[in-house]
């Protein structure tokens, strides 16, 4: 998900460890980097992001101002040692033989770029092309040709620079920039002062870990697990939210995002209220989360799912990478409880994602609809996160100040962002100080008025449970008096194509766009569905690039999904393929 600037960066994510508490292992086996790797499910997430929304990463980039005495070739020095040191910041992401894979670049092609704007007159002048940088630093990903990450230094003066860090969440999640925060101030303080710095935690890298933590499933494993999911979720749909106009499939996956700040007050009440139940704020804020959609939507079971930093095991000291994974939240709150017993109910069910092995959230998605009929999903519809990590701050020496270059206030106008989301609340906690709520909800339900009026209902209900802790869940009011609502109905499955569809239409379909087809979907292609024979969206995304690449007919990956078959293809492929003799 796309955040702000430096200072959410440093937020980092809350939760627990994605694949529970790591087996005792004193060392993560390295695996040979004399071939292309397999992704990890992490890293697949994030492609697939890309495939659907181009160069939009999942994180802003980040420019820090530097104002003091600053040793640059120190600073690229050390810059270039945190990349040698990381290999996610320098590897790359080609499809190779069917399928994404990594590719870790080496040491010898890292690149700090270093320009000189000293000599603009006016700060107006300085002003733009900081802005210019943002700009340039947040557009251009490219994953299969070469790493993602860029770095640059920028001078405005003798005392003043800007350190351009532009690295998506591919290569690095939220838990991991306090990691390069603290190791490049090491590392510049290291080169300074011309001694060596300290060697890292581990010898393994993040491409070990994955490998090793996935060795940790056999099939017989992830099948059992499955089952168990899909038996502790019978009944569970998406949930029918209040919403401005009825779903508009037709709309691009984009969201509405608001944020705004909890008063301090009531933000300090949360705190404190959460050290008295025994419960981590993350816990207080969830279950009255829950409570709000439990009224607004008229229902006693939810499923949510909420971020996990998985960093849980001593062996992701000093890791980076994208580690964290999203866990899900179930939640029964059946026979009218008071808040106190929603906070119990909310804490289990928390804890219950603990301590045991769980496979990846993208996995239950698939593997909780493998024909993808279902949309929304109910395990990607909302979403819950609380970021509160410890700050990160780069220390490069007591004599340099660092701080973020053009962060906003905090509270920017409603603005559209790539999200497949219905809803999803981002809270932010220092420690101190107000809490920040950023709520995202889909464009085809909302119109940019409904970010303000979700985070009021919320702010509503965070007060009464403050004001009265056992209320119970029917007298919660989180609209006001009078205010109605209507829910938006929630969509029936997609219709499928027939069993034999391809035997009664694949004489029609251009023999070139079959060809591609059976190759895709394997031996068995009867029906003309894609997600058959256990083919992902992976596989999809695949098909698509081959199709643009091969035959100049670009398909939308969330086009495709919302329809997965071979007729959405045949409609795009008869609107832009060039002519052929092998037409049927």
């Amino acid at each position: 998900m796309t955040n702000g600037p430096l200072r959410r960066l440093l937020a980092g994510r809350t939760g627990r460890h994605q694949g529970g508490r790591t087996p005792p292992q004193s060392r993560v086996p390295v695996i040979a980097r004399n071939r292309p790797l397999d992704l990890s499910p992490n890293q697949r997430h994030d492609w697939l992001h890309y495939q659907e929304f181009g160069d939009t990463p999942l994180y802003d980039a980040v420019l820090l101002r530097l104002r003091g005495p600053l040793r640059v070739p120190a600073l690229r020095t050390a810059l270039r040692a945190l990349v040698a040191r990381h290999e996610s910041l320098r590897t790359r992401f080609p499809v190779l033989d069917g399928a994404p894979r990594q590719v870790i670049e080496p040491t010898d092609r890292i690149s700090v770029p270093f320009v000189d704007f000293g000599a603009l007159p006016t700060d107006a002048d300085r002003g733009r092309e900081l802005a210019e940088l943002h700009r340039a630093a947040q557009s251009g990903y490219v994953l299969d040709r070469r790493p993602p990450c860029r770095f640059a230094l920028v001078r405005f003066g003798p005392a003043d620079h800007v350190l351009v860090l532009s690295i998506p969440h591919i290569a690095a999640d939220f838990w991991s920039i306090p990691v390069l925060g603290q190791e490049l101030s090491a590392l510049y303080r290291a080169g300074a002062a011309g001694r060596p710095a300290d060697p890292r935690a581990h010898g393994h890298d993040y491409a070990d870990y994955a490998a090793w933590q996935a060795s940790q499933w056999s099939p017989q494993d992830r099948a059992e697990e499955l089952r168990g999911w899909q038996r502790r979720l019978r009944g569970i749909t998406a949930l029918p939210l209040p919403a401005d106009h009825p779903r508009d499939a037709g709309i691009p996956a984009r969201c509405w995002t608001h944020t705004e700040h909890l008063d301090p007050t009531v933000s300090e009440q949360l705190r404190a209220w959460s050290r008295r139940e025994n419960v981590t704020l993350f816990v207080t804020l969830l279950a009255a989360f829950h409570s709000l959609l439990a009224r607004s939507c008229g229902v006693d079971r939810l499923v949510t799912a909420s971020s996990s930093a998985n960093r849980e095991s001593s062996l992701t000291a000093g890791l980076v990478g994208p580690l964290s994974d999203f866990r899900v939240m179930y939640n029964d709150l059946a026979g009218d409880p008071g808040f106190r017993e929603v906070l119990h109910r909310t804490r289990a069910a928390v804890l219950g994602t603990h301590g045991r092995k769980t496979l990846t959230h993208d996995d239950l998605v698939q593997g909780l609809d493998p024909a993808r009929e279902l949309r929304p999903h109910p395990l990607k519809q909302i979403y819950f996160n609380l970021l509160s990590a410890p700050w990160a701050e780069t220390r490069l020496s007591p004599e340099l100040s660092v701080t973020v270059a053009g962060a906003d206030d905090g509270s920017p106008r409603p603005h559209l962002v790539p999200e497949h989301a219905d809803l999803i609340v981002n809270c932010s906690d220092h420690g101190t100080g107000p809490l920040v709520l950023q709520l995202r909800c889909t464009a085809e339900l909302y119109t940019a008025a409904a970010g303000p009026r979700w985070l009021r209902w919320y702010g509503t209900v965070l007060r009464q449970i403050l004001e009265r802790p056992d209320i119970r869940l029917s007298r919660i009011r989180p609209q006001a008096a009078g205010e109605t609502i209507t829910l938006a109905p929630v969509p029936r499955p997609r219709p499928r194509c027939e069993a034999d569809w391809m035997a009664k239409n694949a004489g029609r379909i251009d023999a070139r766009l079959l060809g591609l087809w059976a190759q895709a979907v394997g031996p068995g292609h009867r029906s003309g569905e894609f997600f058959q024979n256990g083919r992902t969206v992976v596989d999809a995304a695949v098909l698509l690039k081959r199709i643009e690449e091969e035959h100049g007919v670009p398909i939308a990956l969330t086009d495709f999904l919302r329809a997965p078959t071979i007729t959405t293809l045949v409609t795009a492929w008869t609107a832009g393929a060039s002519p052929s003799e092998e037409h049927g």
